[in-house]
């Protein structure tokens, strides 16, 4: 797991295929954790400034569930999204897209990796009638 810290406005972090967010604060800390779709492992961890309490805004980004426990709070996106966390001033704002198809027949894994061995074998049509 990376960490990553902002202290300016600007971009803090651009993440892509996530499938969900939990955002929370932890003593003086506001920070938030993304994980990919069907992965709840999390993989990635943006620690923001510290002794600042900061409001974290997200837009553009349609989901399925939101699950508040304090101090936590879960969302759960309609499919993954490209994620871009920005700071303006005392905002911290999370906005998503689509991410872009890729070209191919090629099975992706979570981390870009090719996983066609694991697609199985198609049928020929003298199996199928057979």
């Amino acid at each position: 797991m990376k960490s990553s810290s902002a202290n300016a406005d600007g971009v803090i972090e651009k993440v892509k295929g996530v499938g969900g967010m939990i955002m929370g604060v932890t003593e003086n800390r506001t920070w938030i954790k993304l994980f990919y779709e069907g992965d709840l492992v999390y993989t990635k961890s943006i620690d923001l400034a510290a002794d600042t309490i900061l409001d974290i805004l997200v837009e553009e980004i349609p989901h399925k569930t939101t699950h508040y426990q304090y101090p936590l709070t879960l969302i759960y996106f309609d499919r993954p999204c490209d994620v871009e966390i920005c700071r303006e001033g005392n905002n911290v704002v999370v906005r998503g897209c689509k991410p872009s198809k890729t070209k191919g027949s090629r099975v992706k894994g979570l981390k870009g990796k090719d996983r066609s061995h694991f697609r199985k074998p198609r049928k020929s049509r003298e199996e199928i009638k057979g």
